[in-house]
């Protein structure tokens, strides 16, 4: 289920206008000079600082998840298309491809499992009766004229991308490392077709 962790810290957003002076330094500058050598290299900072503060909680939301619990299912989205939407720049910002690689190489290494699973009508359909209600994106609370529960819309996803991760096999041990006679367990993303 769905676990109250910290919202995204949205590094790029707040940096946005230190960047927006540093590259508009840089524009008035001759290019080539060593002056705007500088002011590259100062624009280029500003972009690695924003992007280690977001890996860094990448890092961080990935082993306080896998503190919580062996089996991590979550939505198989497709991130570059939904990049491409009004939505991009927040979806950008959070690094969501780069925290589902981050996620599934950790999962991996602790012998853990991570299942993706399809995202299709996860936050319409409803997770006690089944049924779909459909509702905006700013609707925040799934109420369902069928069975009458009345949830928030995130937990009521969260419920479904359980109940759909939940038929899938259980982790195996696979191979064992030599020298330490320990069992060596790998994780797997399971596409939902």
């Amino acid at each position: 289920m769905k676990e109250n962790l910290s919202p995204y810290p949205k590094k790029y957003r707040k940096s946005q206008q230190r960047l927006k002076t540093k590259k508009k330094r840089l524009s008035r500058k001759k290019k080539g000079s060593k002056r705007w050598l500088k002011a590259l290299l100062s624009v280029a900072k500003q972009h690695k600082k924003v992007a280690d503060k977001r890996k860094d909680f990448h890092f961080k939301t990935v082993n306080e998840l896998l503190s919580k619990a062996e089996v991590i299912a979550h939505e198989n989205l497709n991130i570059k298309g939904q990049a491409l939407t009004r939505l991009s720049k927040s979806i950008n910002d959070a690094g969501w491809g780069q925290f589902l690689t981050i996620l599934t190489v950790k999962a991996e290494n602790a012998g853990q499992k991570t299942i993706a699973v399809n995202p299709k009508n996860t936050s319409q359909n409803c997770s006690n009766c089944g049924k779909k209600v459909p509702k905006k994106l700013n609707i925040r609370t799934h109420s369902c004229p069928h069975c009458g529960i009345a949830i928030d819309r995130d937990m009521n996803a969260a419920i479904n991308i359980k109940n759909r991760a939940v038929g899938h096999s259980v982790l195996k041990a696979r191979g064992v490392r030599r020298g330490t006679g320990t069992a060596k367990r790998k994780a797997h993303t399971i596409p939902q077709g």
